[in-house]
C-alpha cells in the first residue's frame, strides 16, 4: 500500500490533533490506527458467524464467553504492542528465533500458515455467499461455473483494492465499516431488549456453562454447544493477530513515547467497539432468530426452525427488526452485502499480518512501504491463493468460518505464552508487566489452554 513507514508517525499526529471546531473528526481520530485495522479485521465473517449462530442456536447460553474474553483480548494485544515498541525495530518472529529458538519460530510460522489459509478461504466463501444473498438467492450446494466466476471477480477486486488502496486509506475505510456494522446490530439488539421477558434469560447467559446440544430439526445432526464455545473463543483469541499486532505499530511509526496512546486506542477499538459488537450480535441472534424461528412462526427459504439456520441469506433475517415492515424484504440483502464487507476486512487483515510473518521468517524487510515490492507481492498472493481455493471446499460459509475459528484456538496458548515471556523481560523497563497485567495474561493462557486441550480430547474420542 502506498505509504512509507517513515511518514506514518507524522500522519498519525495530524490525524489525532485536528483543527479546533471539528469535534467529530477529533472523536473519530481516536479509532483510526493499527487498533482500528485489527478491530475491523476481527469484526469479520468469523465474528458474525460464531456470535450470530450462537445466539440463533443457543439463545443467550454463550453470551458469557463473548463478554468475559474482552479484557483478555485488550491486555494481550496491548502487551504485544508494548513489546514491539520496545524491541528496537525487530519483528516478533525475529525475536522468537533469536531468543526462543529457530524451531519455535518455524513451528509457529507453519501453524499460523495453515490456520490462516483456512481463515482466508472462509472469508472469501462468506463474500461469495453474501453476493448470492444480496440477490435473495442461496448459493449452489456444490460450486459451479457461476460460483467460480464470482470468486474470481471478488478475488481480483480484493487484490486491487488492497495493494493499490493505500495503508492509511484502508485504515480509515475499516474504521468506518466497523462502526457501521456495529450500528446495524445495535438497532436490532435494542429492539429485542425492549421486551423485558428477555432479561431473565440474558442474566442466565452471564453464568459460565456449556449449553445443551440442539438437534437440527428434520435431520439427524446436532448443534454442539461446546464446539460453538470453542469457535467464539478461537475468534476472540486469534494467535496470529496477537503475534503480529506489534508489526502494525512498528509499521505505523509508534515508539515507546506512544505506549499510553496505543493502549487507549486498543481500549476504544477492541474494548468498546469489538467488545460491544461481540455482545450485541449474540443478543440480536437470540431476539431476532432464536425467539422467532421456533417452528411455529415465519419461514424463509425453507427454514422455519432456528436449528436449521446456517446460510447467510437466512441468517440475514436477523436485521429484519431494523427495517420498517414494508422494507423487511431488504433485511437479508443488506445483511448479505454487510457480510461481503465483513469478509473483505478480515481477508485483508489476515493477509496483511501473514505477509509480515512470511517476510520476517525469511529474514526479509517486512515493512509495508511503497518501495517494498516483495511485501506487495506476498500480500497479493495471500489474498489470491486462499480465495481461489474456496470453490474446492464445500461447506456453508458460516460453518467454514466456525471451523477456521476453532483452528485459531489451538495455536492461541502458544501466542499468549510468547507475549507473556517477552513483556516480562528486563529490557521492557517501566513498561514491564505488573502483577495485574500478569494475572490477566495468565488467566488468558490458562483459559485458552484448557479449551484447546478439552477440544483436542473430544476430537480424538
Amino acid at each position: 500500500m502506498r505509504v512509507a513507514a517513515s511518514a506514518a508517525s507524522t500522519e498519525y499526529d495530524a490525524n489525532e490533533r485536528p483543527a479546533g471546531g471539528r469535534p467529530f473528526v477529533q472523536f473519530f481520530a481516536r479509532f483510526v490506527g493499527p487498533a482500528a485495522l485489527t478491530a475491523a479485521g476481527m469484526i469479520g465473517a468469523g465474528a458474525v458467524a460464531t456470535r450470530l449462530l450462537a445466539g440463533a442456536w443457543f439463545g443467550f447460553g454463550l453470551l458469557w464467553v463473548a463478554l468475559y474474553v474482552i479484557p483478555m483480548v485488550i491486555v494481550t494485544l496491548d502487551s504485544a504492542s508494548r513489546v514491539a515498541m520496545m524491541s528496537g525495530g525487530r519483528g516478533m518472529l525475529e525475536m522468537i528465533r533469536s531468543e526462543l529458538g529457530v524451531w519455535v519460530a518455524w513451528l509457529i510460522f507453519v501453524a499460523a500458515f495453515l490456520v490462516n489459509l483456512v481463515v482466508n478461504m472462509s472469508q472469501m466463501a462468506a463474500m461469495v455467499e453474501g453476493a448470492y444473498g444480496a440477490f435473495g438467492r442461496l448459493p449452489p450446494v456444490t460450486a459451479d461455473v457461476e460460483f467460480g466466476l464470482i470468486t474470481v471477480a471478488l478475488t481480483a477486486a480484493s487484490v486491487t483494492l488492497a495493494v493499490l488502496g493505500g495503508y492509511k486509506r484502508v485504515e480509515r475505510l475499516m474504521a468506518f465499516l466497523l462502526v457501521a456494522k456495529l450500528a446495524c446490530f445495535i438497532i436490532v439488539a435494542t429492539k429485542g431488549l425492549l421486551d423485558w421477558n428477555t432479561w431473565p434469560a440474558l442474566a442466565r447467559g452471564l453464568v459460565p456453562h456449556v449449553p445443551a446440544n440442539v438437534p437440527v430439526v428434520g435431520t439427524d445432526r446436532v448443534r454442539d454447544g461446546f464446539t460453538q464455545m470453542l469457535a467464539i473463543a478461537g475468534q476472540a483469541l486469534p494467535p496470529t493477530v496477537f503475534l503480529t499486532y506489534g508489526y502494525l505499530h512498528s509499521n505505523a511509526g509508534y515508539t515507546r513515547a506512544d505506549v499510553k496512546r496505543a493502549f487507549w486506542k486498543t481500549v476504544y477499538n477492541l474494548g468498546f467497539i469489538w467488545g460491544l459488537f461481540s455482545v450485541v450480535v449474540i443478543v440480536a441472534g437470540t431476539t431476532a432468530l432464536h425467539n422467532v424461528y421456533t417452528g411455529r412462526g415465519p419461514s424463509f427459504l425453507g427454514v422455519s426452525h432456528f436449528s436449521q439456520i446456517e446460510s447467510i441469506p437466512v441468517a440475514g433475517q436477523v436485521l429484519g427488526p431494523a427495517f420498517p415492515g414494508f422494507l423487511g424484504f431488504l433485511a437479508p440483502r443488506f445483511f448479505s452485502l454487510g457480510l461481503v464487507g465483513a469478509g473483505f476486512t478480515t481477508l485483508i487483515s489476515v493477509s496483511l499480518t501473514m505477509t509480515y510473518i512470511c517476510l520476517d521468517v525469511a529474514r526479509r524487510d517486512w515493512r509495508f512501504t511503497k518501495q517494498n515490492k516483495a511485501f506487495q507481492a506476498v500480500f497479493a498472493l495471500w489474498i489470491a491463493v486462499p480465495a481461489l481455493l474456496t470453490p474446492f471446499w464445500t461447506l456453508p460459509a458460516l460453518l467454514k468460518a466456525i471451523v477456521a475459528m476453532i483452528g485459531n484456538l489451538l495455536l492461541a496458548p502458544v501466542a499468549v505464552a510468547v507475549i507473556y515471556y517477552f513483556v516480562n523481560q528486563r529490557r521492557m523497563g517501566e513498561f514491564k508487566a505488573n502483577a495485574g497485567r500478569n494475572l490477566l495474561l495468565g488467566t488468558t493462557l490458562v483459559f485458552a489452554l484448557a479449551l484447546a486441550v478439552a477440544g483436542a480430547v473430544r476430537f480424538f474420542r
